[in-house]
């Protein structure tokens, strides 16, 4: 009897010192599920969750350039002595505005050689007055008026061949001052200038005297290693970040990729076009280069605003209908700006909370 008595008493402590083995897990449950208002619902942002493809990243360094596909170089077609240079390197500059002037003898040649020109053209002009009032009065034949007229129009091409032969130098036919006006061939800025007042400037000179570029786009080169030029491919996207404004990103793509590998270095040289037509981007500018190169592989993103951080973990507010929401702890991948991309506890096509998701997931409760 005593021993029946002992096991009962033993069975009734162990009874009450054991819980349920499912009320923790369902306390956590009813915690994770929220339920709000119609109203308070309209406040709330809700995005998707999605899959996209994987992207490698490679990050290079690199500079800005000039478009050089739309840059003229300004070379000298008269020799001289530069008596005025009216541009600053940097400067805006539209077309056929005057860069520099120069006093050259070849223009002053040229300006006298179309004033005895039009000399000749006047001169020629009476004998042909004369020779068809000669012809009129039985006095001169059809040959001599013909011939007359062959002169006439001889010394008119002249005059008109020395005037367009003056406006190509930039020099009035009305004017005798021997200057050479070089002018801008298109819009866009000085990029380079080799040219000062007193210098005295050859035709024959290779050196161009002013580079003019249209800065609306611009080239970013960078150098690839070796052993990176697998994940480097024409159309990859690019995003680019300078010394000068560490806060904004020029996005872009890759436009080329050289053939011939420097010899020295072991590197290939890419370029990226980007548009500039906030004129930010400076020549030789030092360029932080992050490319993009995609991947088979699958990954799930969220907007990054979506994240709610409590207790040392990353959560995301799940909307299980129009009132009814869900915490998750979501594993995070990395963070990409506005994009996260996420290990798992979220499934492509679920819809989150992005705006105001702190307020649901702690008012809420």
């Amino acid at each position: 009897m005593r021993n029946i008595t002992y096991l009962v008493g033993l069975f009734y402590l162990v009874s009450c010192n054991t819980k349920p083995t499912n009320a923790p897990d369902q306390a956590v449950s009813d915690k994770s599920v929220i339920k709000i208002t119609r109203q308070q619902t309209k406040s709330l942002g809700i995005d998707t969750v999605k899959e996209v493809n994987g992207q490698k990243e490679l990050i290079l360094t690199g500079k800005v350039s000039v478009d050089l596909d739309r840059v003229a170089n300004v070379f000298p077609i008269a020799s001289g002595n530069v008596l005025k240079v009216n541009v600053s390197l940097g400067d805006k500059v539209t077309k056929g505005q005057i860069l520099a002037v120069l006093r050259s003898s070849e223009v002053n040649s040229f300006q006298s050689q179309y004033e005895m020109a039009v000399s000749d053209l006047k001169l020629a002009k009476k004998n042909l007055d004369n020779s068809e009032e000669l012809y009129n009065s039985n006095y001169y034949s059809q040959n001599q008026v013909l011939s007359a007229q062959n002169d006439y129009k001889k010394a008119q091409s002249n005059v008109n061949m020395l005037k367009q032969q003056l406006k190509i130098y930039g020099a009035s036919p009305e004017e005798n001052a021997a200057t050479y006006k070089i002018v801008a061939p298109i819009d866009g800025y000085i990029v380079d200038k080799n040219i000062s007042e007193g210098m005295d400037v050859r035709a024959d000179n290779n050196a161009d005297l002013f580079m003019v570029s249209y800065m609306k786009t611009v080239w970013v080169l960078a150098d690839v290693y070796e052993s990176d030029l697998s994940r480097v491919h024409v159309g990859d996207p690019v995003d680019i970040t300078t010394i000068a404004y560490p806060d904004k990103v020029f996005s872009g793509k890759i436009d080329k990729i050289n053939t011939l590998l420097d010899p020295v270095s072991k590197t290939l040289k890419i370029r990226i076009v980007l548009e500039n037509n906030e004129g930010l981007l400076k020549p030789d500018m030092f360029a932080g280069i992050k490319v993009h190169s995609p991947t088979s592989q699958k990954f799930i993103t969220i907007p990054t605003k979506a994240l709610v951080f409590d207790n040392n973990k990353y959560m995301v507010v799940v909307a299980k209908s129009d009132t009814t929401f869900e915490k998750r702890i979501v594993k995070i991948l990395r963070s990409d700006g506005d994009v996260t991309y996420i290990i798992n506890g979220v499934n492509p096509g679920e819809r989150i909370v992005t705006d105001g998701s702190l307020i649901v997931a702690f008012d809420g409760e």
